[in-house]
């Protein structure tokens, strides 16, 4: 794939500086705003919180962004992917739409909810989804398209080849390049030539192949720009086709990074640092096929939508973009151009995406002003490592629902850059935090509140026909300027996180396992090997029972996490009063609980006339919606 190469002049100037929030109220234009979430990420995978250094050289765009953004050690998100993602876009947390995975023809979000995209809108953004989806599309209204969203190309299940063509773009399916519409410059014609194509065993701005005290030539062409530091200059090389190198002058505060297009000469003595950018030679392969931008593999497809998004951008306009990569998930589908682990591989894609990202932005002038937000939507599984966390995917251990996740951009103040947040978060909160970033209220509270829960009837249902879950997200912005002031409890004095867990300050309460699958409950140690868990020691190995209630059979564990993140050590049995509260607490908070998954959430008018026979006809052998499909219904939703 051929990125398009911005060649600007003295007109490109970036400067790395500290901000203010903005948008609320103040003088300050509304920043912009990135979600970017990793799938099925562990988190010991990067070197985000700097202890596996050797992951550089295939996530050192990330590492690097984390590095110079805020680390937040205790950032939560649910056990797997569908509720994660539902959290996100409707500020509301996994129990209070189902713990489900969403099919493609799910309701899973109540569509009386408000999303990010629609209160971003409201305030004058543009916003942009390109990635997985996993939150249900049962009805026209569910796409996100309808949703906020001014473009959205992805996926609508959970889970397929990274070459697929069963792909969705705005409000059509996306089988092959006929229905492409405005594919990406070049989308896989020189995909052979790519020249952000670096080699696999080294990272792209490792400080240690800097040049010292050496000046490069200038080249054919150049870029000036202003950055911190050299390895910010490096990073801005990265993201620019067809530069070759780079030079950092420490004479200057102004122009002082240098990106250079070509040119030949040896390095000169200096007040300079450069470094060189080598591509690999391509490997041999075939011509692209007939569909080759439809079936596009998918970091490369999506961040290539991304970076054309934002070309296409005006700077003075808000920016909204949500950036789900389909990587690190299986299947583990061979990376072209990369040719060792494969699972590495797949992160090194996003990971020059990532880099190309923060280069545009730089190059658009946006960067000052905007917010970048990382996490993975769940623990690592499979290939991935969560050391020194326990367990992964699918467990309601710590290394199943604890993510790897940071802020960052230019809106960081300076003094807040490279530090370490512990505050107790959860991917809920970005709504809340967002929508004050945008100045724009978060409320989304239903017009008739739901029914007071009966302890003695678990079954009750407190929302009926007229009600559903208020918000459960609060905005964490306070808590990420003014460190000093805040707890781990800041955000929430109490925290459930699944059925059977419930986070309160420094303590975890774990009644048992999820009733899905089968969990591995030991520690997965930096070399991949496991170290095993003795269930007969574990009263919360056991897995949880159908029911609204959490499965009472044994006594549940507790853990002081601030002193044993690991979770190594039970001490339920010296801390009876603790565990009788945070078990009451729990079970209060589950007779809340709305499952979507038995019935539909959403009220039957604003779902619309459903045609399943009609839309599969449509969609052939793909997926889709399946109610109030306009070719399928003449009575449009608007009217009801």
């Amino acid at each position: 794939m051929t990125l398009p190469t911005f060649i600007c002049g003295l007109a490109l100037c970036v400067a790395v500086a500290t901000a203010v929030p903005a948008g609320n109220g103040g003088t300050n234009p509304k920043p912009h705003l990135v979600m970017i979430l990793q799938d099925d990420l562990g988190f010991y995978d990067t070197d985000v919180f700097g202890n596996n250094p050797a992951a550089h050289s295939y996530s050192g765009n990330i590492s690097g962004l984390a590095a110079k953004g805020i680390r937040l050690t205790n950032h939560y998100t649910h056990w797997h992917c569908s509720p994660t993602r539902r959290s996100f876009i409707s500020g509301r947390l996994p129990i209070h739409h189902g713990e489900q995975l969403s099919p493609v023809d799910g309701d899973d979000i109540d569509l009386r909810m408000t999303w990010i995209s629609e209160k971003l809108a409201s305030a004058g953004y543009q916003g942009h989804w390109f990635g997985k989806g996993h939150t249900g599309y049962k009805s026209w209204h569910h796409l996100p398209a309808n949703r906020g969203f001014k473009t959205h190309l992805g996926f609508l299940g959970g889970s397929q080849s990274y070459t697929s063509d069963d792909r969705w773009q705005n409000l059509h399916p996306l089988h092959n390049d006929q229905e492409f519409h405005d594919p990406p410059p070049g989308c896989n014609a020189s995909a052979t030539t790519s020249p952000w194509l670096l080699p696999s065993s080294s990272a792209p701005c490792d400080p240690s192949t800097f040049l010292k005290g050496k000046c490069l030539p200038y080249g054919e062409q150049r870029v000036f720009a202003n950055t911190s530091d050299a390895a910010d200059c490096c990073a801005l090389c990265h993201g620019q086709a067809g530069c070759t190198h780079f030079v950092f002058r420490l004479d200057t505060k102004v122009n002082n990074c240098h990106i250079k297009f070509g040119g030949k000469g040896e390095p000169t003595q200096g007040q300079c640092t450069s470094g060189l950018l080598k591509p690999l030679p391509p490997p041999p392969s075939p011509p692209p096929g007939p569909d080759a931008c439809a079936t596009e593999y998918s970091s490369t497809l999506y961040g290539q939508m991304a970076l054309q998004a934002l070309d296409a951008h005006d700077p003075a306009d808000p920016f909204f973009l949500y950036l789900p990569f389909q990587a690190v998930h299986t299947p583990y589908n061979p990376v072209p151009h990369w040719n060792n682990n494969t699972y590495y591989g797949m992160l090194w894609d996003a990971d020059v995406w990532v880099g190309n990202l923060i280069a545009r932005l730089k190059a658009k002038g946006m960067w000052d002003n905007t917010l970048i937000v990382y996490s993975s939507d769940n623990g690592g599984v499979e290939q991935g490592i969560n050391y020194p966390l326990r367990g992964e995917k699918h467990s309601n251990w710590e290394g199943g629902m604890r993510t790897t996740a940071f802020v960052s951009g230019g809106l960081v103040p300076s003094h807040l850059q490279g530090t370490n947040n512990s505050v107790n978060m959860h991917i809920v909160d970005w709504y809340a935090t967002f929508c004050e970033l945008a100045g724009v209220s978060p409320n989304d509270d239903p017009p008739v509140k739901p029914l007071p829960v009966n302890i003695s009837d678990p079954t009750k249902d407190i929302y009926g026909n007229k009600s559903y879950p208020p918000l459960d997200g609060v905005s964490v912005w306070n808590f990420l300027m003014n460190p000093e002031s805040a707890t781990p409890s800041s955000a929430h004095k109490y925290l459930a996180l699944s059925k059977e867990v419930l986070i309160a300050g420094k303590y975890k309460l774990l009644v048992a396992q999820p009733l899905f699958k089968s969990q591995n409950n030991g520690w997965k140690q930096p070399d991949g090997t496991w170290v095993k868990s003795n269930d007969k020691d574990w009263p919360c190995n056991t897995q949880d029972r159908k029911g609204p209630l959490p499965y009472n059979g044994k006594q549940p564990c507790l853990f002081d996490l601030r002193a044993d993140p690991g979770e190594h050590v039970n001490i339920a049995d010296d801390n009876p009063d603790i565990v009788q509260q945070l078990w009451e607490q729990l079970n209060m908070t589950i007779l809340t609980s709305r499952d979507c998954e038995r019935t539909s959430c959403s009220p039957p008018d604003m779902i619309g006339p459903c045609n399943e026979s009609c839309a599969k006809n449509l969609w052939g052998n793909f997926q889709g919606p399946v109610c109030d499909v306009p070719q399928c219904n003449s009575v449009s939703w608007a009217e009801h």
